[in-house]
């Protein structure tokens, strides 16, 4: 901890509001050991609204002044006025506490590269390079092909060459390049371009991947005849017809292995139908989902069942072939038995894909991919987990078209964003602390921290301060600007001396469970007092240390409310304050004479707009205690 000398006088600035009305701002910092405002120079402060909340002149007076914005009316709740006024107490304490000590130097930043790195080909690429360029940052066009002029197979060439001339003169175009080497995260990437000439080195802001794309057919069942199937492209409906005394049997595979994209799958409609209008010609249509939800998609899975055409929903690895290879077979779910199907055509969808670079298949400076860009709704629009790289088009399923356009103009929006210093600022790195494990760079979902000639170095537009690497570091070596272990603990210490026994300190994330708890408190919810709230940027931020700290400093339990998985900003939030502090309650519950329960660290997972879930995990836990 800080030298006591250290700490500073910390002012209350009091702001009323709904839910504040009854609360003596002068009882309340006295009652919290602050000071109260009297609208001289300050040294820290506190404020009873959030920042958004507050007036501009307030805002711009305390510019510079370690300052820590509270939702008081949220972390106080209903009651009684004495009741309130304890609440309160107790939520300014922690504040002021965790503002008392004189705030960690800044990082020493490195600069921003203002550079976009557009790799790739076709309209995604070519409407990225010229939005960036638009915007004033320098742009490298890399792409594999040979001209800016060609794209992907599934993409209109013509479109494609108004794009390629529509590029302003600041874009440079490097053809027949791709990227072979990248690391490094927003604001500070190192790329490395290989091409018939040789390597290339790039150092650049931000990275936008558009790999052009090629067309794919499903795969045929193992052991099918080939001389049955044919390619949805090379499918001539109108020249087929079924014999005059029979039918043709065609069979149409529709993403039975892999879910086609809906844009695929409305192209097998399409000449499934075509297939299924012409004379004795009967259409088994095979699928594992059906993704309609392309313009017309629904329509067309109507039309083509009322036509005639079976549709046969089948699992993964459900469709087989005989022994000969001259039929299909598969489990018919309603009858409950073995269907054989001999078809005269098997007709394979295709589908527009696209491959990554092969450097982003290293196990070593790469993650798992879809853990790079897992299909979670906070990555939409060519958002990855990597901050600053943007996967755009085919790779990323994305229809070819206005969808494309509209992807890269968001990808453009959000990269500007980063590269002009609004991102939150890095973490600051204790280097006398760090004990070079790396243990923060195998933590950060963003790949912010990086080794580099001995030290760790941050990303200087990558971070989203979720607090991950700080809680995961042994040494305590990464300070993240008002959220450092130092600056919590310090924080907790005042607010649990002031919360009765036995205390429940909940660690709440602040797109999830502060909201559902600013509900509760917004209807009236009268909370106990020996509830103790922690609101936290990410329950990332929630590890093992910091839970044991405030069992140390005397919580009965910790209880961290994070997003979903699948669901959180920081995509693994949840997930990594669940592993660790399961670990931990299991660990305290098994040492004899320590006093806890098993339970008394708990992590679940909720939505903003789940304040009823938030309440009954809070009964349950408080009724435990």
């Amino acid at each position: 901890m800080s030298n006591p000398a250290q700490i500073m006088t910390v002012s209350l600035v009091w702001l009323e509001g709904p839910g504040l009305e009854g609360l003596n701002p002068s009882e309340l910092a006295a009652a919290a050991g602050l000071a109260l405002d009297q609208g001289g120079p300050l040294r820290a402060a506190v404020v009873s609204r959030p920042r958004e909340q507050a007036p501009d002149q307030l805002r711009a007076r305390l510019a510079g002044t370690p300052t820590l914005w509270l939702d008081l009316a949220a972390e106080t709740g209903g009651g009684q006025p004495g009741h309130r006024l304890a609440r309160a107490a107790a939520a300014l304490a922690r504040a002021g506490g965790q503002v008392s000590l004189p705030p960690v130097s800044p990082a020493a930043t490195l600069p921003i590269s203002q550079t976009v790195l557009v790799a790739g080909a076709g309209a995604a690429a070519l409407e990225a390079a010229r939005q960036a360029a638009g915007l004033g940052h320098p742009v490298i066009l890399a792409t594999p092909l040979g001209s800016p002029e060609l794209g992907g197979a599934d993409e209109d060439p013509g479109e494609l060459a108004a794009l390629a001339r529509s590029l302003p003169s600041p874009v440079e175009v490097r053809p027949g390049l791709a990227l072979d080497r990248l690391d490094g995260a927003a604001g500070e990437f190192n790329a490395v371009l290989q091409g018939p000439s040789g390597r290339q080195k790039v150092d650049c802001g931000a990275v936008v991947l558009a790999p052009p794309a090629d067309w794919r057919a499903e795969p045929a069942p193992l052991g099918l005849e080939p001389s049955l199937c044919q390619p949805l492209s090379a499918l001539d409906p109108s020249a087929l017809a079924g014999p005059k005394d029979g039918w043709l049997q065609a069979a149409v595979l529709a993403g039975v292995e892999r879910p086609l994209s809906a844009q695929a799958f409305q192209r097998a409609l399409q000449a499934a139908l075509a297939l299924a209008r012409r004379p004795r010609v009967q259409v088994t249509f095979f699928f594992n989902e059906a993704r309609v939800s392309a313009p017309g998609g629904e329509r067309l899975y109507r039309e083509l069942r009322l036509a005639g055409a079976l549709m046969a929903r089948v699992e993964p690895g459900g469709l087989g072939a005989t022994e000969e290879g001259r039929a299909l077979t598969w489990q018919d779910p309603l009858l409950g038995e073995e269907v054989i199907l001999a078809p005269d055509l098997a007709v394979l969808a295709e589908e527009a894909r696209a491959d990554l670079p092969e450097c982003l298949g290293d196990q070593v400076s790469w993650p798992a991919w879809k853990e790079v860009a897992p299909e979670w709704p906070r990555l939409a629009a060519g958002l990855t987990a990597r901050s600053g790289l943007y996967l755009l088009g085919a790779a990323r399923g994305t229809a070819a078209g206005p969808d494309r356009l509209s992807e890269a103009a968001a990808a453009v929006g959000d990269l500007r964003e980063r590269l002009s210093g609004a991102a939150p600022p890095p973490p600051t790195v204790l280097h006398d602390h760090c004990a070079h494990c790396l243990t923060c760079v195998r933590a950060c979902p963003h790949g912010v921290p990086r080794h580099r000639d001995g030290f760790i170095v941050c990303a200087p537009a990558g971070c989203v301060q979720c607090g991950a690497c700080a809680a995961a570091c042994p040494a305590l070596a990464i300070a993240p600007p008002g959220w450092s272990q130092e600056e919590l603990t310090a924080g907790l210490a005042a607010g649990l001396r002031r919360t009765p026994d036995p205390a429940l300190l909940l660690v709440a994330c602040s797109r999830s469970a502060q909201s559902a708890f600013a509900q509760l408190s917004a209807q009236g919810r009268v909370w106990p007092e020996n509830l103790l709230l922690l609101p936290v940027p990410c329950a990332s931020r929630a590890g093992a240390q910091l839970a044991l700290k405030a069992l140390e400093l005397g919580a009965a339990g910790v209880l961290v409310a994070g997003c979903h998985h699948g669901n959180c900003r920081s995509l693994k939030g949840g997930e990594m304050a669940g592993a660790a502090l399961a670990k931990l309650g299991r660990d305290l519950a098994s040492v004899p004479g320590l006093g806890f329960k098993e339970g008394a660290v708990r992590v679940i997972g909720l939505a903003s707009n789940q304040p009823q879930e938030l309440a009954a995990a809070l009964e349950r836990m408080l009724g435990e205690l």
